[in-house]
Order: C-alpha cells, then sequence, then structure tokens
C-alpha cells in the first residue's frame, strides 16, 4: 500500500490557502497511484486560534470545507483534521473519507490547550477497514490496538520532548508557526512512518514536504533531533510573514551583551541582513568593549547600523523633572536614573521603528523575564521576544551554533564563560551597564536551574526539601550551591527569598511583556498568574527546619 504523508505548513486562518494546497497534494498524490493521503491535525485552519472558535459564523465557515474535501476522495483515501460544528456545537476532529463514504474521530481535550474552553468531547471512535488492513484514527501520540494507526498532530518544538515514533504508525505533523494570546510556538513537522518496529521514512524537521511511502518496503532510516537554532529560526520567519506580511525592517538594540548578540544574528539567520537594523545607543556606563562588541557583530553580518550617545537626551530628562516639576532625580537613588536610561533606549527605538516603518524586537531572557529584571516601556518592549524562552545558559550553546552556522565570530567569544571545575572563568560577565560597575544579580547557572525546572519538574518547596534531606548534593546543581556558597543554609535561605520576592512583585510587568517564541510546552507565555501575596506557611517550615538543623 503506497501513503502519501503530507508535512503541510498550516497557515493560522488561512482556510482557502490551505485546502488549495491540499487538493493540489491530492491531485500529486492521485498522479503517483498512492491509496491515501495523510493530512496533520487542523490542516484546514489551524489549531491554536483562541477565542476565534467562540465565532459561530467562522465554524460554519470552516465546517463547509470537509464537504469540498470529501468530495475529492471518490479514487484515494483522504485524512485529514477539521472541526465539525453542529448546532453550536464544536468538536475537533479526525476525518477519514473513501469514495465519498466518511469516518470520524473526535479529539480528547487538553488541558494545556485549553481545549475544553472550545470544544466537546466525543466517544464516537470506529475502526476502519480498508484495502485488507484495519485503521484507528489517534491525534498525537496516542496509540490504538489496530493493525496500523494514523495519528494526526499540531505538535510544536519541545526543548523536553521525546519525539520517536511507537508502534505501528502512519504520523502526519505540521510545521510552520501558530500563536495564541502571548504564546508563539513552532510547529516542527518530522512526519513520520515506522511499520514493524522499523521507521521506515522521517520527514526533514522544520519542512514542509509530501512523501509517497510503500508500507511494504522500505529500509530503516536513521532520525536525528530537532535544532533549537533552525526552530527559532522558522518561528521568526513565519511570524514575520504571517503576522508583518515579512516586508517591515526590525529594529533591533544592539548594547554588545549577549541577549542582544544572539537576537540581532538569529534575525539576519532568519530574514536576511537587508532588514535588519541595529542601533547602539550609549551612555558614560557603557563600556568600550561592548560597543566595539556590537561594532563588530553589525559588520560581520552586513547590517545597517549605527552608534549614537544618548546623554543629551537623558540630562534633558533630568532638567526638566527638576525644572518643570521639582524632582532632582540625580541626586535620588540610582535605580531612579537606570530606569530612566532604559526608557530612553524604548523611547528611541520605538523611534526609528516608526521612522523606518517597522517594529523592534525584544531582547529579554528567560530568567529575566521570569524575575521581571526589566524597565516597563524601556528593554520590556517589543514585537515578539525570540529568546525569552532560553536561559543564560541555553544561549551559551546556541551562541556556538550561531557562529558555526555563519562559520565565523558573530556573537562575540568575550561574552561566553568557561566553565571551569571550579567555577566561572567570565571576561565579561552579563551588565545592564545603567550605572558604573553594574554587573546583573543573577547567580548564572545556578539561578537559570531554578527557572527552568521551576513548575516543570520541582517546586520551590520541594526543593527546599531536597536541601533538607541533602539529595540535591547528587544532583546536577550540587557545583553551583558551592561555587556561590549556598552551601551555608544562611545564604540558601536568603537567595530562595530574594527569587521568590522579585518573581512576586513583578508580576505586573510579566502581564505586560511581548509575545514570547516558546520551546518548552511548559513556558512562562501561557502561564496564568494572579498578582497577589500568598501565605508562606509550608516555606517557613522548611526554611526554620533548614536554618536549625
Amino acid at each position: 500500500m503506497k501513503v502519501a504523508v503530507v508535512t503541510m505548513n498550516v497557515k493560522q486562518g488561512k482556510c482557502e490557502e490551505n485546502v488549495s494546497y491540499m487538493k493540489e497534494m491530492i491531485q500529486r498524490a492521485r498522479e503517483e497511484h498512492a491509496d491515501l493521503i495523510v493530512f496533520p491535525q487542523n490542516a484546514v485552519s489551524g489549531y491554536r486560534l483562541g477565542d476565534q472558535w467562540l465565532d459561530d459564523a467562522w465554524c460554519r465557515y470552516v465546517d463547509h470545507f470537509n464537504e469540498e474535501l470529501i468530495a475529492e476522495s471518490e479514487d484515494i483515501a483522504i485524512v485529514w483534521g477539521n472541526i465539525r460544528y453542529r448546532n453550536h456545537r464544536r468538536f475537533n476532529a479526525a476525518f477519514f473519507a473513501y469514495q465519498k463514504q466518511t469516518h470520524m474521530r473526535v479529539k480528547r481535550n487538553d488541558a494545556a490547550f485549553d481545549d475544553a474552553r472550545y470544544f466537546e468531547e466525543n466517544p464516537i471512535n470506529s475502526a476502519i477497514e480498508f484495502k485488507g488492513r484495519i485503521f484507528g484514527l489517534n491525534f498525537g501520540r496516542e496509540v490504538q490496538l489496530t493493525d496500523i494507526n494514523i495519528n494526526l498532530d499540531a505538535a510544536m518544538f519541545d526543548l523536553d520532548a521525546d519525539n520517536n515514533l511507537k508502534g505501528n504508525v502512519i504520523y502526519a505533523n505540521a510545521v510552520g508557526m501558530q500563536n495564541c494570546g502571548k504564546n508563539v510556538v513552532v510547529m516542527q513537522g518530522g512526519s513520520g512512518v515506522r511499520i514493524n518496529k522499523k521507521t521506515i521514512y522521517h520527514a526533514p524537521w522544520f519542512k514542509s514536504e509530501m512523501q509517497i511511502v510503500d508500507l511494504d518496503a522500505g529500509d530503516e532510516v536513521s532520525v536525528d533531533k530537532p535544532s533549537l537554532f533552525e526552530a527559532l529560526k522558522l518561528g521568526i520567519q513565519e511570524f514575520d510573514k504571517q503576522v508583518f506580511g515579512g516586508t517591515i525592517p526590525w529594529i533591533v538594540g544592539m548594547s554588545g551583551g549577549l541577549d542582544s548578540s544572539v537576537t540581532t544574528a538569529l534575525l539576519c539567520a532568519a530574514l536576511g541582513k537587508e532588514r535588519v537594523y541595529g542601533y547602539n545607543i550609549a551612555t558614560h556606563n557603557n563600556s568600550s568593549t561592548t560597543i566595539q562588541n556590537a561594532a563588530h557583530e553589525a559588520k560581520a553580518l552586513g547590517i545597517a547600523y549605527q552608534e549614537g550617545n544618548m546623554e543629551s537626551l537623558i540630562q534633558a530628562s533630568v532638567n526638566l523633572y527638576k525644572n518643570e516639576y521639582g524632582y532632582d532625580v540625580a541626586s535620588m537613588p540610582s535605580l531612579v536614573m537606570e530606569n530612566i536610561q532604559a526608557r530612553a533606549r524604548g523611547y528611541l527605538l520605538s523611534g526609528f521603528a516608526g521612522i523606518l516603518g517597522g517594529v523592534v524586537v525584544n531582547n529579554g531572557n528567560k530568567v529575566e523575564t521570569a524575575l521581571g529584571y526589566c524597565t516597563l516601556y524601556g528593554d520590556s518592549i517589543g514585537a515578539i521576544s525570540v529568546i525569552g524562552d532560553l536561559t543564560k545558559v541555553q544561549l551559551f550553546e546556541l551562541a556556538n551554533e550561531i557562529n558555526a552556522y555563519f562559520d565565523k565570530e558573530i556573537v562575540p567569544v568575550n561574552l561566553l564563560p568557561n566553565v571551569l571545575e571550579s567555577g566561572l572563568d567570565w571576561k565579561m560577565p552579563p551588565s545592564a551597564e545603567l550605572r558604573e560597575q553594574q554587573f546583573d544579580p543573577m547567580k548564572w547557572f545556578y539561578h537559570d536551574y531554578i527557572i527552568e525546572h521551576l513548575g516543570k519538574d520541582i517546586s520551590i518547596e520541594s526543593f527546599m526539601q531536597s536541601y533538607l534531606d541533602k539529595s540535591i548534593w547528587n544532583s546536577e546543581i550540587s557545583r553551583w550551591l558551592t561555587y556561590y556558597s549556598l552551601d551555608d543554609p544562611k545564604k540558601f535561605i536568603e537567595d530562595l527569598e530574594w527569587i521568590l520576592s522579585t518573581m512576586n512583585k513583578n508580576g505586573f510587568k510579566r502581564l505586560q511583556l511581548p509575545p514570547l517564541l516558546s520551546v518548552h510546552k511548559h513556558t512562562l507565555a501561557k502561564k496564568v498568574e494572579a498578582q497577589m501575596r500568598v501565605d508562606q506557611h509550608v516555606f517557613n517550615e522548611l526554611k526554620d527546619a533548614i536554618l536549625h538543623e
């Protein structure tokens, strides 16, 4: 039996474009004598449409394309994902059509995607007999006791995911970008066929294609892991194309630090150097090294780049506050002047975007996002944060991959630490450079670990318990506890209290940050949080136990 497996770039909300492409693939499969063609989940409309699903007229429109696809099934079996809409009831379904007869399987609601807000469930599920085999319709990684499972998916790239196929399966996944709210995800593709414990076909990651696969022949193929760099590149490309039309300039504030260096390189890799505009906006607090870093990268990438100094703008702000409103901000705590500088940069970058008719990219990383270590309307601005789901430690590895991709030093290597047995050797520790001799307050590698795992596979309480029962010393984080002198219980508790208080008081910032290009299923972009001060009873009990052990 010949099966056409389609790894399809499903465009959100573009039903006519998607169905037109599906019909082209059906005709190609027909001409190549395929018996069956399989498309991904929600191939007609896209999956992550948010409250668009509550629009009844829209749902009727999306549903009517099912009849067009059924009409194509006279001489070839077709499997696709779409909604079924009847009497104000919406079902997310997989369809199997052959000779204009259909079978349907309704997807079970996934709490991670808030499915129950939009779709109803139904236990309908019948085995499908087709050309001597029994097939089952599934979603994601489900497995039924049939000859062959046909699995439709809209799976995002997830750094933590196990992408191995299980059982006898024809697996069709979407590729491209879909977004809902602040969560922008990359659909990773990677469709495949596994028969008799052998993967006989696997589509490239992050690329659309149709492949004819003979289920009764074929050697086993190797399967590599999807690349973070390629995921980010595709996410930027598709977000730019689907949201902004793929023509506008992208403006990036190039400080000469790691975050902006990685972001600039990703934009160039994804969109080309002609559409990226870099600006270094200095004050007397910026070192010559970081200014040189920004200039070096801009030259290496060949982008439009300008350097300037905003001291006159800062001084004008200081004078205005004093002369017009009576506030002598220059004599106030340094944080006041730091925020004025950060907001001045945001003001200038937004101005450049208006002048050029483009948008600003956000440079914040995951640790900064979680802690709210940013200035609202300053370095928090942007149309999207492309590295906001990555810790600083993950950016170190990504920076090396970027330099390998361009085959030269793009991200300055003086920004990357040498990890030694005794700790870190760092020429340029991270700094916001908003005051003299300023260094970021984060304990890198240690705080990265906590932010990366918190809410995913650890809680603050379980982390404290592991410190109390000493099992933490058998984990990968133990060396950083020692390096930062957190083997002292008092310092350990002080640091945890700093993390919690910083996160809690900055919830209002996280709510206002840009959309996030997510590379984890559990991501800050999906977190629903209330701004409140919660009781610390369990924390205080564990704190007392640690301090008085």
